[in-house]
């Protein structure tokens, strides 16, 4: 069963244009603030195959993996990922979009994508509220993460 998946949000922080950016644009930095990632493999050319801890709820338990290709643009203060196809069981695209707000940074974050999740009979009706709640649930997990970091 496929199931769409998509969290925008937007924020600020204390730290500077600078300190944010060095922080999103390095991949495996940034990651790390993500829960229940349970490895980060570099597949190079800027792309990155994730592998999260399985999750489960009400009888749908699954385990994410993905790949996505990251691009920095230092000038234009972005950092924006595609799906790597055929890589796992889901394709994930989205950006990170930084601009100094006085002395910190102001955020936009956006990050969508399918899912492909084996799911029973039994469970279908519930499984796309239960996968997106999950899913949502770790994204912002991240962002509290990636804020907490950056709130100086």
């Amino acid at each position: 069963m496929k199931i769409p998946v998509e969290l925008a949000d937007q924020f600020s922080v204390g730290a500077s244009l600078e300190t944010a950016f060095e922080l999103l644009a390095d991949v495996p930095r940034s990651v790390s603030h993500f829960p229940d990632i349970a490895k980060l493999q570099p597949l190079g050319d800027g792309a990155y195959r994730w592998e999260l801890k399985p999750l489960g709820a009400a009888g749908i338990q699954h385990q994410v993996v993905y790949a996505s290709r990251y691009v920095a643009d230092a000038a234009a203060r972005t950092v924006v990922w595609t799906a790597v196809s055929g890589v796992g069981n889901g394709v994930m695209q989205g950006h990170w979009r930084l601009r100094a707000q006085g002395q910190g940074t102001h955020i936009d974050f956006l990050n969508r994508g399918e899912l492909e999740v084996p799911v029973p009979m039994l469970f279908r009706a519930a499984a796309k509220p239960v996968v997106q709640g999950l899913f949502q649930k770790q994204v912002r997990d991240y962002l509290d993460n990636i804020r907490r970091s950056l709130a100086a």
